[in-house]
């Protein structure tokens, strides 16, 4: 699985830099908002100074070593949302990455017309909800370019067709804060032209 992948590399890319007992602080932020391209609400993951803003069904408060993500078995949202999270501010305490969180909602509008017209001419296969303005094909392999969503991380039927994506060797792109972390530590394309 994608998520499990982007956890190896993590633990590669941090080994001997003691990484691994630095605190991950999870929080409810209620007055932000989430990613256009997201359900949920707000959750704060903080790791090394650096803070994570991604979209969870359920955002909780916790805390817990960096280490414990390495053997986490991430079989339900809520564990994958932490994962996701964990990624994004670990990579960007790692300076894997610059965008932690989702754009100001005044680039709502902006986002998603570059978005459509980085797709013009394409067959587009999206896997999560449905992306307005982007011409849609039915079956991944009629793809020329794969989007996720950041709701797909979720789910595993999501997660599966992100995988068959994966092995068909599809152009993959990763949709908003909840995949920087994955997209930056698995060298992928990612997609968040306004986030912060």
């Amino acid at each position: 699985m994608i998520l499990h992948d982007a956890i190896v590399r993590l633990r590669e890319v941090s080994t001997g830099a003691g990484c691994e007992d630095g605190d991950l602080r999870y929080a409810p932020l209620p007055a932000h908002h989430v990613c256009r391209y997201c359900r949920g609400r707000c959750l704060g993951v903080e790791y090394g100074g650096r803070v994570a803003e991604i979209s969870s069904p359920e955002p909780f408060s916790a805390r817990m070593l960096l280490e414990h993500l390495f053997d986490a078995p991430l079989k339900s949202e809520k564990t994958r949302a932490a994962a996701a999270g964990a990624l994004t501010t670990a990579a960007g305490f790692l300076m894997l990455t610059r965008k932690l969180a989702p754009c100001p909602t005044v680039n709502f509008d902006d986002c998603l017309e570059e978005l459509v017209a980085r797709c013009v001419g394409q067959q587009v296969y999206v896997i999560g909800d449905d992306i307005p303005g982007v011409r849609q094909t039915l079956f991944v392999e009629e793809a020329d370019l794969v989007i996720a969503t950041g709701d797909a991380l979720l789910t595993d039927d999501c997660l599966e067709e992100v995988e068959e994506a994966r092995s068909l060797g599809k152009e993959i792109l990763l949709l908003g804060p909840e995949w920087a972390g994955t997209a930056a530590l698995l060298g992928m394309k990612h997609w968040c032209p306004y986030g912060t």
